[in-house]
């Protein structure tokens, strides 16, 4: 049989093209970006990566300061028999490390990594603790002026949140109060517009002589407070006192230096909050450095069932304790992310070996 040299120059011809066609494909940009999907039980290969190539570093965080409850027992020893029952902060803590980082409903997508910020007089049986729960602790040394004296004293070292700032291989953080609700994942947040480094203004009449210099660029987003539960959903977006319950920022030594400075400077805020008096003066929204709203409903403080069922993402209120006021549904929410905390640990304790 002879072949038809025609049908011969057609096949090359098109093998040639196919060849062409793939060469080019591997050759765009897609390559940097595209991870190929792995089912449940796969073992993906060593190569493969949770984000991007390239991606920013980014991490939950929240503060743990030692029990300032005055009803807290006399010795380490003596909470830990109680089931730490007379540390909400802690107990809070725990809870929030386990919806960030197991919870099924509410985890994180993508293995961000959750810091715990303690200061030095946080027992190392609790900090062992929460590092088993998965966190990561990072140990830091108080912050403190003497004119800063807060209006709760379990506000005393709150100042300490400040060297979050000082963490600087990480390009974004959010930080989450320990008394907070989480029942959707937080991921999408460090996607949110409001998460965008800013370019610092530099209007002459917000520069003070007696404060450090500004960094050239910045990210603070948060939200407002809203002061009490009679608030609509979804909230009123022209708030401008801004709770540091919640925020994204990136860590920047310049602009923690400036922090410093106001620290220096007796009366330059309202002490009674702390750092959260601190950061509106900073971030205030006629300065240069103005604190930019998140979308609503990754946060909600003094929330409500309403909020919940509006679909907000979180809520930031101490459901540990007995306060009446605190919404019931949300409070038994928390309390069932509590148990079912306990139950996730003390079965991954017993197949580990641990008590």
């Amino acid at each position: 049989m002879t072949l038809n040299p025609r049908l011969i120059a057609l096949c090359i011809t098109l093998f040639l093209a196919s060849a062409l066609i793939t060469l080019s494909l591997k050759s765009t940009h897609h390559t940097n970006t595209w991870l190929p999907s792995v089912r449940p039980g796969d073992k993906a290969p060593p190569t493969q990566l949770q984000r991007p190539l390239n991606a920013p570093k980014v991490a939950y965080a929240t503060f743990l300061a030692a029990n300032a409850n005055p009803d807290a027992k006399p010795t380490d020893e003596e909470s830990e028999a109680i089931n730490d029952e007379d540390d909400g902060y802690f107990l809070g803590t725990r809870v929030l490390a386990y919806q960030l980082l197991h919870s099924r409903t509410a985890g994180t997508n993508n293995s961000i990594p959750f810091l715990v910020m303690c200061t030095e007089d946080v027992s190392k049986r609790k900090r062992n603790r929460l590092k088993k729960d998965g966190a990561t602790i990072v140990l830091v040394q108080k912050l403190e002026a003497e004119w800063v004296n807060p209006a709760n004293g379990r506000w005393r070292d709150v100042l300490a949140k400040l060297r979050l700032f000082q963490l600087t291989e990480y390009s974004k953080i959010l930080f989450v109060d320990a008394d907070t609700l989480v029942t959707k994942p937080l991921d999408g947040v460090f996607y949110d517009e409001a998460t965008l480094t800013q370019a610092t203004s530099a209007n002459p009449a917000q520069i003070k002589d007696d404060e450090a210099a500004l960094p050239r660029t910045y990210m603070f987003a948060t939200h407002g407070d809203f002061w009490g539960y009679e608030h609509p959903y979804p909230p009123d977006a022209n708030l401008d006192y801004l709770n540091c319950g919640f925020f994204v920022f990136t860590p920047s030594k310049v602009l923690f230096e400036y922090y410093l400075s106001l620290l220096k400077l007796p009366g330059r805020f309202d002490p009674g909050f702390p750092e959260q008096n601190l950061l509106n003066y900073a971030h205030r929204r006629d300065g240069n450095m103005p604190w930019k709203p998140l979308w609503y409903g990754w946060n909600v403080n003094w929330p409500t069932e309403n909020d919940w069922r509006g679909g907000a993402r979180s809520f930031h209120a101490k459901y540990w304790d007995g306060d009446p006021s605190h919404d019931p549904l949300l409070k038994a929410i928390w309390r069932e992310q509590r148990a079912e905390m306990e139950g996730f640990y003390t079965g991954r304790d017993l197949a580990l070996g641990g008590h």
